[in-house]
């Protein structure tokens, strides 16, 4: 079952890199320069002594690295919403299609931004709790008056003396370290996993 929802679509045009017509009208010297910067080596063109055979080489090469047709664009995913009751995932994102028309050439390109649903993986949870956590943590450490925490025992007291888990004990050390430098407190003190499991 299709569960691709089309939220809005937009035709457009691209720009494309020249096709056979245009590169053959072109003079000599600009085609050459043209096929310079698709990094095709000047010895290999000049070793070819006719010019005509030569600008059909570069002609050739140009459409071979460089084709008359924009190049893929890559999904750009924009939102997530996650549905725990129902485990439900909805990703939101922004796509490009390149249309052909019936003579094989691009025609245009679709731009849509579509929604679909999968199934919300155990991993979405972890991931959601732990951005959860660390933004709690964050907001505790920005409620701190720093004063009190220029030395590595008060630092170790805010992060160690509460009952938590040894790896939520480190983001919190982390989270009130990164504040005190970026408030100018530059006595960045070395807090180890160690010295955490054994406060």
């Amino acid at each position: 079952m299709n569960t691709n929802k089309i939220i809005k679509k937009e035709d457009v045009i691209l720009e494309t890199p020249p096709d056979r017509e245009t590169l053959m009208k072109m003079d000599y010297e600009s085609l050459k320069i043209h096929t310079l910067k698709l990094n095709v080596s000047r010895e290999t063109i000049e070793n070819i002594k006719d010019e005509d055979k030569e600008k059909v080489f570069m002609v050739n090469e140009c459409l071979r690295l460089s084709p008359p047709f924009p190049r893929l664009v890559k999904p750009v995913i924009i939102s997530e919403e996650h549905d725990l009751e129902n485990m439900k995932k909805v990703i939101t994102g922004n796509y490009v299609k390149h249309i052909r028309g019936k003579d094989g050439r691009y025609s245009h390109s679709e731009c849509t931004t579509e929604s679909y649903i999968v199934r919300l993986q155990q991993r979405d949870i972890d991931c959601d709790n732990k951005t959860e956590l660390l933004k709690n943590i964050d907001d505790e450490v920005s409620s701190l008056n720093l004063e009190d925490y220029k030395t590595r025992e008060a630092i170790m007291k805010f992060a160690c003396d509460n009952g938590k888990s040894s790896g939520e004990k480190k983001k919190r050390a982390t989270s009130l370290q990164k504040r005190l430098l970026s408030e100018g407190y530059n006595n960045r003190h070395r807090i180890t996993n160690y010295a955490i499991s054994v406060y």
